[in-house]
């Protein structure tokens, strides 16, 4: 299935082309704070494009994931791994697709502050 996302001002689109069975919803530090909800994929399944402004990225604790926000609205859209990441995944937040579309599809929460394990398992 293919999902299309944007950030509010529409400058960042992400089309995320592949089969998802659910989000998650992490209550790390950033995550909490970002309101993400991150659905995963292979970096060749997700296109990213820019029409104003190309996204700025931020990378904090581990440096193993960048997350990119629109430099005009702030909205994070997606995360992509670093060098010392899992190349083979990142992650497009949900939150940036149509609404109605979201109540299709199952959220995991995940405890990324403490346990690092999914708390509804």
């Amino acid at each position: 299935m293919t999902f299309s996302a944007s950030c509010h001002c529409g400058n960042i689109n992400v089309t995320f082309d592949a089969s998802i069975d659910s989000l998650t919803s992490c209550n790390c530090s950033i995550c909490h704070r970002l309101g993400a909800l991150w659905g995963y994929t292979h970096p060749n399944n997700v296109s990213v494009s820019f029409h104003r402004s190309a996204p700025i990225s931020y990378c904090h604790g581990d440096q193993c994931i960048e997350f990119h926000h629109c430099a005009l609205c702030g909205c994070t859209t997606h995360y992509t791994p670093t060098h010392m990441g899992n190349t083979q995944r990142m992650a497009m937040n949900f939150k940036m697709i149509k609404p109605e579309l979201l109540k299709q599809i199952r959220v995991r929460h995940f405890d990324g502050a403490n346990t690092w394990q999914f708390i509804d398992e």
